[in-house]
């Protein structure tokens, strides 16, 4: 199980809608083939991990439970393909909640003896957000940050572009790989003029998350980097910004959509339910603090990003606006993660759990 996971954990991000899954087939102790689920509408894990062997009497091992007919479906059931394939029997690390249980019970049904609940901890933090996704039905939010050790979120006035250094930058762009979608406010787009890309080791990702710019007054000029095509890009906004410059975004391929508007700016839940409509599984919001905030007071961030740079700044923007939480927060199971000179604090908030 442990190959298992370590092959879902290399297509993590790459395979939405569908979730990311490993399996191994063994027989006699001796692994006879291994499978990650393909892009949507290519192979699942279990099926790649079957192709082209005698799967006769082995034992196969696969992090989520196999899959069973349902509409819309795009690829074989893997539960099928298992039964045709003679394996004799199916470790399951996780039920999967689009349909728990069926899977299972379709195995057992054909004779294969079924255990489940092996690496069942691991299996369930790699997929969180997936997991999030189908029991809430919305996307997986990770708040992320750079933030100076006297909580400052920037300085633009002293002329500091980036508060981390390059090993906390990699992880960022490392992080934005994996991720279905990354979001920003419009005040981000005007103060930074940032890329959104993801550029791990410097290099352009073949597969790149949407980027989305929530701009509900129509402020983001057209010429930002944001808009320069390398990956695809959607603009959050109401019925109320200019016609002209919806109709440029679109001239340039960026996807519009229009949500409703809320007591200041648009309706971050409206927005969530139109990513996950489109199959986005999780969210990186990267800014700024106007935007955090909102999405923390609200309830809607699962996860927090904190990277926290060795610096004094002593005048900038503060991470938090004033008075813009209800109630103060904690992380809950927190992990502290040296990124020399800097630090990563990991936790989740809110009350979801998987």
């Amino acid at each position: 199980m442990r190959i298992a996971i370590d092959a879902a954990r290399t297509v993590e991000g790459s395979t939405a809608p569908n979730p990311w899954v490993g399996a191994v087939l063994v027989r006699d102790g001796a692994v006879l083939s291994v499978g990650a689920t393909a892009p949507y509408g290519g192979p699942h894990a279990e099926a790649a991990a079957l192709h082209g062997v005698d799967a006769r009497g082995a034992t196969l091992y696969v992090t989520l439970e196999p899959c069973v007919p349902f509409d819309g479906k795009r690829t074989p059931p893997c539960s099928a393909a298992i039964v045709a394939a003679g394996v004799a029997r199916v470790v399951v690390g996780i039920p999967d909640p689009h349909f728990p249980g069926a899977g299972i019970e379709r195995l057992r049904a054909a004779g294969i003896h079924v255990d489940a609940g092996d690496g069942a901890p691991q299996i369930t933090s790699l997929l969180r957000p997936y997991l999030h996704l189908r029991q809430v039905g919305r996307p997986y939010v990770i708040v992320k940050f750079a933030v100076s050790l006297d909580g400052m979120a920037g300085a633009p006035g002293s002329g500091i572009r980036w508060l981390t250094g390059p090993a906390a930058i990699e992880r960022v762009h490392q992080d934005r790989a994996r991720a279905g979608a990354i979001l920003v406010g419009s005040g981000t787009v005007l103060t930074d003029d940032p890329a959104l890309t993801a550029r791990p080791g410097g290099i352009l990702a073949a597969r790149q998350p949407l980027r989305v710019v929530l701009d509900s007054r129509g402020r983001s000029p057209l010429a930002a980097r944001v808009f320069d095509g390398q990956a695809p890009t959607a603009v959050a906004t109401t019925a109320a910004s200019p016609s002209g410059w919806k109709a440029a975004l679109r001239a340039r391929d960026v996807d519009v959509l229009e949500i409703e508007p809320a007591t200041t700016g648009l309706s971050l839940p409206g927005l969530l339910d139109q990513l996950a409509a489109r199959g986005i599984i999780s969210v990186i919001a990267e800014g700024g603090p106007t935007l955090h905030s909102a999405l923390l007071a609200q309830g809607l961030a699962g996860e927090v990003h904190a990277y926290v740079a060795p610096r004094l700044l002593g005048q900038g923007i503060p991470l938090i606006p004033a008075r813009s939480l209800p109630l103060p927060l904690e992380l809950r199971q927190p992990t502290v993660e040296p990124l020399t000179p800097d630090v990563l604090i990991r936790g989740y908030i809110g009350t979801w759990s998987p």
